[in-house]
């Protein structure tokens, strides 16, 4: 016969016995939960940002053409003066500038290639417009190697040409600008707008102005979402002012 206290602990171990499977199954089916949530979670997560990278790089290929088809007339143009080692140098320019263009996949560079960039695309600018085209940089040099958007300076750069040179006769002052303050890359662009100054100071948003400047401000909401950034136009006097502002990134 089995011991009173024998029988009291199986007695116990059969009502308990239960109970803890019961709560050990409810846990693993709690945790198995939240495991799958967190996975749909992660999941989702990766969608977003695989469709934001789509997104930028879609973004950063719908440059606008016009450069090209300019670039193009200008070097006819030189075919039929006969200026040939004019010629030869703003293809030499317009290769190097075409194959930074179709090579750069990533999200961001160091500010000194998108300079080099620039100064390519003003080389061939320069055989357009000559001794009438003066170009002005001023890049800190702890700025150089910081990182920025592909193509945002030039993108800059040519919405001057297209929008101010190209519209008006007289002087083409281009001015650069790129600095840092309290952890915040700054880039001004500044060119010469009207031959006869305007004496008011007007703020415009990038969705007033052309698609180069609207694909940037798309491609700063894409990769600092969460962070402080702004691109602002305004004309100050008879010229046009072009500021980005965003998080300083090395």
């Amino acid at each position: 016969m089995m011991p009173l206290e024998s029988f009291s602990l199986y007695v116990l171990i059969c009502v308990l016995a239960p109970l803890v499977g019961a709560f050990t199954l409810s846990f693993v089916m709690i945790f198995e939960r939240q495991i799958d949530n967190l996975q749909k979670e992660a999941s989702k997560l990766a969608l977003e940002k695989e469709l934001q990278h789509a997104n930028y790089d879609q973004l950063n290929q719908q440059i606008q053409p016009h450069f090209f088809f300019n670039t193009l007339n200008t070097m006819l143009s030189l075919a039929r003066l006969d200026r040939k080692e004019e010629l030869i140098k703003g293809l030499e320019v317009m290769a190097k500038f075409f194959k930074f263009k179709y090579v750069t996949h990533a999200s961001l560079i160091k500010v000194e290639d998108e300079i080099a960039y620039v100064n390519n695309y003003l080389d061939i600018q320069s055989l357009r417009f000559g001794e009438r085209l003066e170009v002005i940089k001023n890049v800190e040099a702890c700025c150089k190697n910081a990182l920025l958007p592909p193509f945002m300076i030039q993108t800059i750069v040519e919405n001057a040409f297209k929008h101010g040179f190209e519209k008006n006769i007289g002087p083409a002052r281009l001015k650069i600008n790129v600095y840092h303050s309290d952890g915040f890359m700054y880039i001004e662009v500044w060119n010469s707008y009207l031959i006869e100054p305007i004496n008011e100071k007007k703020e415009y948003s990038p969705q007033e102005e052309g698609y180069g400047v609207r694909n940037i401000q798309k491609r700063l909401d894409l990769l600092f979402p969460e962070q402080v950034h702004y691109l602002k136009m305004r004309y100050i006097g008879n010229e046009t002012l072009v500021e980005v502002k965003f998080p300083l990134t090395k």
